[in-house]
């Protein structure tokens, strides 16, 4: 069954007055240099994946100059029950957490709360004893973990895979999930070996969900509370949580996994799941839900150097501050880091890819296909939300960044 776009008119109206960036209200591409026959073959191509029942769903936006220029929603939010995405749709976002975590953090860095070399003891006490793992056992780190090196996942901790057995071990005993809330996760975290020597290296793992922590120790809030007061709230991000409303959950994805053997298959339900139930460790690593829409007003708010309709989130020189490549020591140590493919360096909570020009492209994505994109040098944003594991076999990043660079007419 071929799916269709889907959009709720009337009851989105009041929703959609208030927003800032409205489907109904969308700007021609052509109005900000942008090709809209390059971003239909861009649909296209995208639509033949969910026809051929390699994804239930894709849903992509583009923002520039301060206006949505393209907002396509393709296939089901519920495959089985033939439920289509659309504009309300939520989405687990996973990693696309860290920077609005990042972001919290450095906004309590204005206001000269620590500096990003204070180590992480300084704030967490059960830090200060790091040891790192070695072939010949654990030694004592050399210097300690620095707040620098959580933004730039250069603090030796991982997420306990691709890593040798006897480490990974130590995460797997360590259960980490299992914390009822963000300090038990911190300490559990601060009892594992650290892969290398802090500051020495660059490994994707938990560092962000520390900094999780390390924001309740310095604001005197729980994570949600001070995301909801400082972020999402003044985004506008009205539907972006770590517990999902009971009154959302009808919006909820479901979650797919792929294989060669049986295809689509379900992994997670739209009802019963980790988001739905009571929620008590916010994992600023990877635990929001939200919408594409909630999405590109953070992006926006980047965009506009940290001001979004007149409130100012982060000053502009700390947004600049954050989208520098931080790991210039880390590649003289290495040579070469272990980033994502197509990554160059890492800031203060983003992914790097062009530091040439001023701010350059950056961003992030998730655990399940979700990904995002802002280019200063563009004026511009794109944000795509798929709900699939594994991805990578699809391409579907480079796809998306690729189509939307080459719709630039201007």
């Amino acid at each position: 069954m071929k799916p269709s776009s889907f959009k709720l008119l009337f009851v989105l109206l009041p929703l959609c007055l208030q927003a800032q960036f409205s489907i109904e209200k969308m700007d021609a591409p052509e109005s900000v240099g942008l090709s809209s026959f390059a971003l239909s073959q861009m649909t296209d191509s995208l639509h033949l994946l969910v026809e051929n029942q390699q994804l239930a769903g894709i849903q992509t936006a583009v923002i520039r100059e301060g206006k949505l220029v393209h907002f396509d929603s393709y296939g089901y939010a519920n495959l089985e029950k033939q439920i289509p995405l659309n504009e309300q749709s939520i989405f687990r976002i996973f990693s696309m957490t860290k920077p609005l975590v990042s972001v919290a953090l450095m906004q309590l860095y204005e206001k000269g709360l620590f500096q990003l070399e204070d180590p992480v003891s300084k704030f967490i006490p059960a830090f200060k004893n790091a040891k790192v793992y070695t072939e010949n056992g654990l030694v004592p780190a050399a210097k300690p973990i620095q707040i620098i090196d959580l933004l730039t996942h250069s603090s030796g901790l991982n997420y306990g895979r691709s890593i040798p057995e006897e480490l990974a071990d130590y995460y797997r005993q360590a259960n980490l999930y299992s914390a009822e809330d963000n300090q038990a996760f911190a300490l559990k975290a601060a009892g594992l070996p650290l892969e290398f020597e802090p500051g020495s290296d660059w490994r994707y793992g938990i560092s962000t969900t520390v900094i999780g922590y390390l924001i309740e120790v310095l604001s005197g809030q729980t994570l949600d509370q001070y995301l909801e007061e400082h972020i999402l709230s003044p985004l506008e991000m009205h539907d972006t949580h770590f517990q999902l409303p009971l009154s959302k959950v009808d919006r909820f994805t479901v979650g797919y996994r792929w294989s060669e053997q049986n295809g689509l298959f379900v992994s997670e339900d739209q009802y019963n799941n980790r988001y739905t139930r009571k929620v008590t460790l916010f994992n600023g690593g990877g635990g929001l839900v939200s919408t594409c829409l909630d999405y590109l007003n953070f992006c926006q708010m980047l965009l506009n150097g940290g001001r979004f309709k007149g409130k100012q989130l982060l000053q502009q020189s700390t947004v600049d501050l954050m989208l520098q490549d931080h790991l210039e020591e880390q590649r003289n140590l290495q040579g070469r880091l272990r980033l994502p493919p197509h990554e160059y360096g890492f800031g203060l909570g983003f992914a790097v890819k062009d530091p040439g020009a001023p701010g350059g492209i950056y961003g992030w994505g998730g655990a399940v296909g979700t990904y995002f994109k802002i280019d200063t040098r563009s004026n511009m944003a794109y944000v795509m939300m798929i709900q699939l594991s594994p991805y990578r076999h699809l391409e579907l990043r480079e796809r998306f960044h690729h189509f939307v660079q080459a719709a630039i007419a201007e």
